[in-house]
């Protein structure tokens, strides 16, 4: 019997130059990136790698090219924890970034570990998607009457003078906040605090079963 061959790639590009991707490729690239994130999450988890790394779109925390706002559920370790620590469960304005390496191959289409970038006052600093969740409701967080905003000297962002103006006409403070915040500008260097009482409340949200377990390893007690 024949083997079946491998369906082939339409044209790539539109012109000799090669400036111009056509439609065509791009829907059928698309298509087989699609499979891959399907068939390569278990896959991955089959190997032994944190299939999030890889496909974090499967857990909810893809950033998108204009990017999102995240909450820090885990502080990694890197050099920048001698200079400025994360607040718990502090809320960033994070990019996306793709790394060009530790490429996992799946249904013959490369992957590549991807991240989420925020800056910090000691730099810009690498999350791991297990290391945030993307926040579904940023504006309602940051308007808490609880929560500061906070610039990257850590000075609150908002105008207190317009903020005050704004509630002595009957505004209530959490709209008033949600009005300002619409006003900041820079959002890569903002991110949003809320007290201990609250983030000791909520210690281990966003922090998927897996993650919990390759963290703090079950013991056995006699």
């Amino acid at each position: 019997m024949a083997q079946s061959k491998r369906a082939r790639a339409p044209k790539k590009y539109t012109d000799s130059r090669r400036t111009q991707v056509t439609p065509e490729w791009l829907d059928w690239y698309e298509s087989r990136r699609a499979k891959a994130s399907d068939d390569g999450w278990f896959e991955a988890a089959s190997a032994g790698i944190e299939p999030s790394m890889y496909f974090p779109e499967q857990e909810g925390k893809e950033i998108p090219e204009d990017g999102a706002w995240v909450i820090v559920v885990e502080e990694p370790f890197t050099e920048l924890r001698s200079r400025f620590r994360i607040p718990p469960l502090s809320m960033w304005r994070a990019r996306a970034h793709e790394l060009n390496s530790g490429a996992f191959t799946t249904n013959g289409v490369k992957v590549y570990p991807k991240q989420a970038i925020i800056a910090t006052p000691a730099g810009d600093l690498h999350l791991w998607p297990h290391e945030y969740v993307v926040a579904e409701r940023p504006m309602e967080l940051a308007s808490d009457p609880d929560a500061t905003l906070n610039a990257l000297g850590g000075q609150p962002v908002l105008d207190e003078d317009e903020l005050f103006y704004l509630m002595s006409r009957g505004i209530a403070r959490h709209e008033a906040v949600m009005l300002l915040f619409d006003k900041v500008t820079s959002l890569d260097f903002v991110f949003v605090t809320f007290p201990e009482e609250i983030t000791d409340l909520l210690a281990g949200a966003g922090q998927s079963l897996r993650r919990h377990l390759a963290v703090h390893s079950r013991r056995h007690t006699p």
